[in-house]
């Protein structure tokens, strides 16, 4: 079965805030890879509090092959420069579409997922990195 990604949108709880970066970012990745992720049980994608000493729950579908497709974003990322914050979903999505790998061996991760999430649209912003 192909999910549309605005059924599978409404069947996660995302922060008012973020939810539309993540349609954004997913609705602009490529149709085999939306698909990929959607039809997958092991993608996630949650929000969380980072506040110090607050406990988070981070879900994870368990029995499933590769649970570290999960995504948890922090409900922070919401108040950032959408930029910054459209480039770290795409490069989370990145990631979970490499399945945390390379795209070759000897590859490092965080280079693919930034080179994915730019080839995406979404290239590495200059300001928000730093707070700026």
């Amino acid at each position: 079965m192909v999910l549309s990604l605005e059924t599978w949108l409404d069947s996660i709880d995302l922060q008012a805030g973020l939810r539309p970066h993540v349609h954004e970012v997913m609705r602009r990745l490529p149709e085999p890879v939306l698909i990929d992720l959607l039809n997958d049980p092991a993608f996630i994608v949650c929000d969380y509090d980072a506040t110090p000493g607050l406990m988070a729950t981070i879900p994870v579908n368990i029995g499933v092959k590769n649970p570290a497709r999960s995504i948890a974003l922090k409900r922070s990322l919401a108040r950032r420069q959408e930029d910054f914050v459209r480039w770290v979903i795409a490069h989370e999505l990145a990631h979970a579409h490499l399945r945390n790998q390379g795209r070759w061996e000897g590859d490092d991760p965080e280079h693919a997922a930034d080179a994915l999430a730019a080839d995406w649209g979404f290239p590495r912003p200059l300001r928000g990195w730093f707070g700026i």
